[in-house]
């Protein structure tokens, strides 16, 4: 929130997406060097890399 107490103003809004608009730049051609996984009420068992014995994951089970 500003100091006003409202809403987030313009500037507000761009620096983010500026920001966000200069790291993609700068990564252009390379490739990530790391993966982030979410998922909700996801157990380790859970996976067919770690046993689970009808849970195929095949592509997960590569990285």
């Amino acid at each position: 929130a500003s100091p006003s107490g409202g809403a987030v103003g313009p500037r507000g809004q761009a620096l983010p997406w500026a920001l966000a608009l200069l790291a993609l730049r700068g990564a252009a051609g390379v490739p990530p060097s790391f993966v982030l996984l979410l998922a909700d009420d996801l157990g380790f068992g859970d996976l067919g890399s770690y046993g689970h014995p009808s849970s195929a994951t095949p592509h997960l089970d590569r990285m």
